[in-house]
């Protein structure tokens, strides 16, 4: 995992944010999303999801802090899992102004426990499909049969 310090600014009143001194919108992240996906990613979910926002957000649980979580991931080249973490960091702010810092030691001990969480959630929905955990760790980690 790429970790470097994240320096997250919003002013609530225009929705405007900054990511590392990037000025960020929805659609020139949509444009972003899309212009990556041509390069080498599959980013049609993530377009998806967040086509419906109609502007960033914070301090509630809109579709809006989900995309601003997203964006947060992207812009910080940090592996999506940790929309975990930004989510409820997000959430979590009044809504108003906000600059949020985290260091690279902060970012990496969060990427890890996002990490956790995942296998935790990708566990418990094989278990849902009625796949049984086998013995052995594979390449990837745990490893499930159906």
């Amino acid at each position: 995992m790429h970790v470097i310090t994240a320096d997250i600014v919003g002013h609530w009143k225009s929705k405007e944010v900054w990511i590392n001194g990037k000025h960020i919108t929805l659609r020139g992240f949509l444009q972003d999303l899309k212009t990556d996906e041509q390069e080498h990613e599959d980013n049609a979910d993530i377009i998806k999801e967040c086509k419906g926002a109609q502007q960033f957000s914070w301090g509630d649980t809109s579709q809006g802090t989900y995309c601003f979580s997203l964006a947060c991931c992207f812009y910080l080249n940090v592996k999506w899992v940790m929309d975990r973490f930004f989510k409820k960091e997000l959430e979590q702010v009044q809504q108003r102004d906000i600059r949020l810092i985290y260091d690279n030691k902060k970012l990496q001990v969060t990427y890890e426990m996002c990490e956790d969480l995942f296998a935790q959630e990708f566990g418990n929905f094989m278990e849902k499909l009625g796949a049984e955990k086998l013995d052995e760790k594979g390449a990837f980690g745990d490893s499930y049969i159906p």
